[in-house]
């Protein structure tokens, strides 16, 4: 709306020169060119209305689908959970691997470790399921459902679900806070890291490869959690900004051309805030935010339209959620609560 005022004044402060000179043009043509004005700034000034009463309309719509959306809480673990920062599904194992930092998300204290709990009651199977961690936080499952990828503060961590083991540590130079773990459907591997505004790639396609700076740009401020959509072969980004000052939005990485752009505009038509985890619903049409220090669940419309508060938990921590598409049911970490809970999401 800023432009089209600027626009408008523009245009005020030529009518007004020319009717300071209007007795240097003749009558008829004065009368045309002044009409012209007025036509013109009649169409500046209602596209720009137009254009901000169709943003708020996407506003109210998205905030009446969230509050259209039933969201039935179905079960809660026991908080036997250290910290847990991020959740996924496997479907084939029908489990969820739960990282648990298990202390302060900096230190290399060898306390961290992940659990698997069932995501049918979400009773825990096995806390201590793999030990020996700093302070775990993404997850990923790869593509053949065989190896669990966990980011470990400077490490990417490959392990073997079947026997539970660690297979390997892939070391991400230059990295000081690797954050979200994500897998696209060729199998390749990315993570950010949010202190050096940095996402890393392991390339699936090759066995000896190493984990790589991929992508670097203070426009990621802080990046956090990662989804791919693999239909508009995109990544996106949810930033949490600085550590000490959470306050971000959310951005689009082509991940062909690595160009940057942001989803919307941060606190009107997207959310803006302490950004941590972020999946997609089945269509890829709307994503589902949390954000930290809030204790929010937001639904997004993946074009940039709008957003709205599906959830408030009333506590800190709420961290990188996971999506079980089947059931269509949205598992939620409580970081300080040392939790999780699980949501049925129902129009």
């Amino acid at each position: 709306m800023k432009k089209e005022v600027v626009g408008l004044l523009i245009i005020f402060s030529n009518f007004w020169i020319l009717i300071q000179n209007h007795k240097r043009l003749p009558q008829k043509s004065f009368v045309l060119t002044s009409l012209f004005i007025v036509a013109i700034s009649g169409i500046v000034l209602f596209s720009g209305i137009s254009i901000n009463l169709y943003n708020i309309n996407n506003q109210a719509q998205a905030q009446q689908q969230a509050e259209n959306t039933k969201v039935n809480k179905l079960w809660e673990t026991p908080n036997d959970l250290k910290n847990p920062e991020s959740v996924a599904f496997a479907p084939k194992q029908n489990v969820l691997f739960v990282s648990n930092v298990n202390g302060k998300s900096t230190l290399k204290d060898q306390n961290g470790f992940i659990s698997k709990v069932s995501p049918s009651n979400g009773s825990i199977i096995e806390l201590n399921w793999v030990t020996g961690l700093n302070a775990p936080k993404g997850i990923a499952i790869s593509n053949n459902n065989s190896r669990l990828y966990v980011s470990d503060l400077t490490d990417l961590v490959e392990i073997d679900i079947d026997n539970g083991k660690i297979i390997k540590r892939f070391n991400a130079p230059g990295s000081a806070f690797l954050n979200d773990v994500v897998s696209d459907n060729q199998g390749n591997i990315y993570v950010s890291d949010t202190i050096t505004n940095t996402i890393y790639k392991l390339d699936g396609n090759n066995n000896t490869s190493s984990l790589q700076a991929w992508l670097q740009s203070p426009q990621l401020n802080g990046p956090n959690g990662l989804h791919i959509d693999n239909s508009k072969n995109r990544l996106i980004v949810a930033s949490l900004g600085d550590l000490s000052k959470p306050g971000a939005g959310i951005e689009v990485v082509d991940l062909k051309s690595k160009t940057i752009s942001t989803l919307g505009k941060e606190g009107t038509t997207s959310p803006f805030g302490g950004l941590d985890g972020i999946e997609s619903d089945t269509t890829n049409s709307h994503y589902y935010v949390t954000d930290n220090p809030a204790g929010k669940l937001y639904i997004v419309n993946a074009n940039g339209t709008g957003y709205g508060t599906m959830l408030d938990l009333h506590t800190q921590g709420t961290a990188d959620l996971g999506f079980m598409p089947s059931q269509n049911t949205i598992i939620i970490p409580l970081m300080q609560d040392n939790k999780l809970v699980a949501y049925k999401l129902a129009q």
